[in-house]
C-alpha cells in the first residue's frame, strides 16, 4: 500500500510551499505528483493526476491539501472522489483532517454532502443563465446598446454572451469562439448587468495561460 501527494501548483497561491511542507510532514516518503494547469481543467485531463490515477491500487492513499485541488465545481470534485473510492483508494485532506475511505460508514454522508452542494451550484448557475437570457430577450434594445459595432462583431459578441450564460469558463469561450481572452472579458463585463446571482463573477475568474489558483 503506497501513499501519494497530489498538488496543483499556481503562482497565485502564495501559500503553496507552506501547504506542500505540511502535506510532506504527514507522509515524508510519499511520491509527489504535481500539475501546473488551470483550476477548471478536469483532474482526469491533467497529465500528473491521470498518471497518478492509473498507478493507484486498492489500499493506496492520496493526500491533497483540500478538495478544491480538484476544482471549484462540486460535481467535478464528487466525480473524482467517487472514482478514487471505486478503486479502493483512501483520500485524505491536509487543510482539515478529512478522510474519504471506501469502507467507512461516513462515506455516504460525505458524498451526499458534496452531491447536495453540487446540485445547488448547478441550480444557481442555471438560474443566473436563464435570468440573463430573459433580460436580453425582454429588452432587445439592450443588445444594441451593449453589443454595437460591426455586424460581424455583434454576432460574435452574442455568441460569446450565450456561452458565458451557459456556464463556460472564459478560456473555453475564447477557444470555441476563436477570439482573444480580452474580448471575452469585455463581453462578460457587459453581461454583469443581468447577473444578479453573481454566477458570472464566480466562474469568470481570469485564467492565466499556465494556471489559476482560485
Amino acid at each position: 500500500m503506497a501513499t501519494y501527494l497530489y498538488t496543483r501548483f499556481s503562482p497565485k497561491n502564495k501559500a503553496y510551499q507552506e501547504q506542500l511542507a505540511a502535506m510532506t510532514s504527514l507522509a515524508p516518503e510519499a511520491e509527489h505528483f504535481q500539475d501546473k494547469v488551470r483550476g477548471d481543467v478536469p483532474p482526469m485531463e491533467r497529465t500528473a493526476f491521470s498518471q497518478l490515477f492509473k498507478s493507484l491500487e486498492s489500499g493506496d492513499t492520496v493526500i491533497i491539501w483540500w478538495l478544491t485541488e480538484f476544482g471549484h465545481d462540486f460535481s467535478q470534485t464528487l466525480q473524482v472522489i467517487t472514482s478514487l473510492l471505486e478503486k479502493g483508494v483512501i483520500l485524505q485532506t491536509a487543510c482539515e483532517p478529512l478522510a474519504f475511505e471506501p469502507d467507512s460508514p461516513h462515506r455516504h454522508a460525505l458524498l451526499a454532502l458534496l452531491s447536495g452542494y453540487g446540485k445547488v451550484q448547478t441550480q444557481r448557475r442555471l438560474f443566473a443563465a436563464e435570468q440573463g437570457r430573459k433580460a436580453l430577450k425582454d429588452k432587445p434594445e439592450l443588445w444594441k446598446q451593449k453589443f454595437c459595432g460591426r455586424p460581424a462583431d455583434k454576432e460574435k459578441h452574442q455568441q460569446i454572451a450565450a456561452l458565458l450564460l451557459e456556464g463556460l469558463t472564459l478560456q473555453s469561450v475564447a477557444e470555441q469562439c476563436d477570439v482573444s481572452l480580452s474580448t471575452v472579458k469585455r463581453v462578460k463585463a457587459k453581461l454583469n448587468t443581468f447577473d444578479d446571482e453573481g454566477s458570472l463573477r464566480r466562474r469568470g475568474k481570469t485564467h492565466s495561460s499556465s494556471d489559476d489558483a482560485s
